[in-house]
């Protein structure tokens, strides 16, 4: 699958590039990044390294994932991440993945990228699902996921946790035609929290 760049919301989301390795290195130093995501621990500027211009590159090439830098459209800076970790072309699905930047934090940016990813997964892949999951106790991952219209439908036991965490997960499912539109507040979700990511 060729790499592609999008440009929505204020955010650029384009492929990874080696120069990104100290930013992606100082971002997942974040004890909630190292919390809710499966980062490699404790993370080393080489992890960074690696993944930047190594896993990134080859989800790509093989097809079996879409990661973004999510960028400022104006300034480039990283403010994040955001991608599809794993696609299932028999099932037309993809899970959905994504972690905000310390720095970024409180602007709406992973809600924005999120929607931009699931638009484009609909549009230019044709994916029938998107699948979100998170888990339990991640509320902000849950808040971003409600914003951008994913249904959390429910609880996956014995769902692989990050290292020392809780043995549940939740998952949500979105589908085409149930992305906002740019701009647009979106449900908010039971539990909804004074900042999103």
């Amino acid at each position: 699958m060729e790499p592609v760049e999008i440009i929505e919301d204020g955010l650029l989301l384009r492929p990874w590039q080696a120069g990104d390795a100290d930013a992606v290195h100082r971002a997942c130093q974040d004890p909630d990044i190292q919390r809710w995501t499966t980062v490699p621990r404790p993370y080393l500027p080489e992890h960074a390294h690696g993944f930047v211009t190594g896993i990134a590159a080859r989800a790509w090439a093989e097809g079996t994932g879409a990661p973004f830098a999510v960028c400022d459209a104006d300034t480039g800076e990283l403010l994040g991440s955001c991608g599809l970790v794993s696609i299932d072309r028999a099932l037309d699905s993809a899970e959905i993945g994504y972690w905000t930047a310390p720095w970024a934090r409180g602007r709406g940016v992973t809600v924005r990228a999120t929607r931009a990813v699931a638009r484009w997964a609909f549009d230019a892949l044709k994916l029938r699902r998107l699948v979100w999951q998170a888990e339990v106790g991640n509320h902000y991952s849950r808040l971003v996921a409600l914003r951008a219209g994913f249904q959390v439908s429910g609880e996956l036991r014995l769902a692989h946790p990050a290292e020392g965490g809780r043995t549940a997960g939740w998952i949500g499912s979105l589908l085409p035609g149930e992305v906002p539109a740019p701009g647009e507040p979106g449900p908010a979700g039971p539990d909804t929290l004074d900042r999103s990511e």
